[in-house]
């Protein structure tokens, strides 16, 4: 399989979202140890597996993940991660800043994570979000993503409900 990597601006141009390389790896895990620890709404277990280690990222670079992020002033501020499967292109693990929340920045992922799924020919995004979560459903909603399947335990006590969204050719 060929994968287009592609750094994009959202629509209105706010923030550009690139490609993360190896050398970042320090950056994310820093970003991911403060937003995800104090994510309570997910069971403990899940925050602290999600509060991943330089080395850990590197691992998942290497196993054909894509780390993709905002940076202001040079500073991350926002993370996500994505893959590209038979189903389509999968997204996960999407962190921003506390202080920079309605900014646009997980806007901005979610346009170029269209993108990204469209420069590799995929038919579909999709990604699992926490059950009940209504910021999270108010994005799907907001970014034309519609439920699939029943909500499902991810993690133990924990339900998501996966989505996706038609990715056009």
């Amino acid at each position: 399989m060929k994968v287009c990597i592609i750094d994009d601006e959202n629509k209105a141009g706010e923030h550009r979202v690139l490609l993360l390389r190896k050398e970042e790896a320090k950056d994310i895990s820093a970003l991911y140890k403060e937003v995800w620890p104090k994510a309570y709404v997910y069971p403990k277990e899940w925050r602290e597996m999600r509060a991943m280690s330089e080395d850990e990222i590197k691992k998942e670079m290497d196993s054909s993940h894509f780390f993709f992020g905002v940076r202001i002033n040079g500073k991350l501020v926002g993370v996500y991660k994505a893959s590209v499967t038979e189903r389509g292109c999968f997204g996960e693990q999407q962190a921003v800043l506390p202080e920079y929340s309605d900014q646009g920045v997980a806007s901005a992922m979610y346009e170029q994570f269209y993108e990204f799924a469209k420069a590799n020919g995929c038919k579909v995004n999709y990604v699992n979000i926490l059950a009940g979560n209504e910021p999270c459903e108010r994005a799907m909603e907001k970014f034309n993503f519609y439920k699939t399947g029943e909500p499902w335990e991810q993690s133990k006590g924990m339900l998501v409900q996966t989505y996706e969204r038609k990715v056009d050719s």
